[in-house]
Parts: structure tokens; C-alpha cells; sequence
């Protein structure tokens, strides 16, 4: 039976896979907006992939000991999904 208003499943998960990599690239930015940006965006992921989100925001954390706290502290935060 087809599916109407989304993309097949085989192209779910390419989509998928695509928005992680592309928060990930972001976190990259030397931008605080587009890194919280990134971060919040992961946070709403980890439900669906916890263990791809926390590999990717502990990366990010121990990459960047020496931003500013808040943002440290949302990293933290949206590693477990706690974001608004």
C-alpha cells in the first residue's frame, strides 16, 4: 500500500541520516547561534537516535572546552534530550 505525504522508508532513512550529518557539520561552525542551533536540533533527535546524538554532542563537548558555559551547559542538556 503507498504512502502519500512522506517519503518512502528507504528514503526516510536517507533523509535521516542526511539531518544528522548536517547538525553535526554545523556544531563545526565557528558560530555560537548556529552551534546552539545544532544542539537544539540533536536534542530533539535523541529519542529516535540516542546513541548517534550523545556520540555526537560528546564530540562536540570535548572539541570545545572552552566555550562559553551556557552553551556547555545546553550541550549537556540536549544530549539526553532535554531541550524546549
Amino acid at each position: 500500500m503507498p504512502v502519500y505525504g512522506g517519503p518512502e522508508q528507504q528514503d526516510r532513512r536517507a533523509l535521516q541520516a542526511a539531518a544528522l550529518e548536517t547538525m553535526a557539520a554545523i556544531l563545526k561552525f565557528d558560530s555560537i547561534a548556529c552551534q546552539e542551533s545544532a544542539l537544539h536540533g540533536l536534542g530533539h533527535w535523541h529519542s529516535a537516535f540516542p546513541e548517534q546524538v550523545e556520540s555526537l554532542i560528546d564530540a562536540f563537548i570535548a572539541t570545545h572546552a572552552n566555550a562559553p558555559p551556557a552553551l556547555l551547559t545546553y550541550a549537556r542538556s540536549a544530549r539526553c534530550g532535554c531541550v524546549l
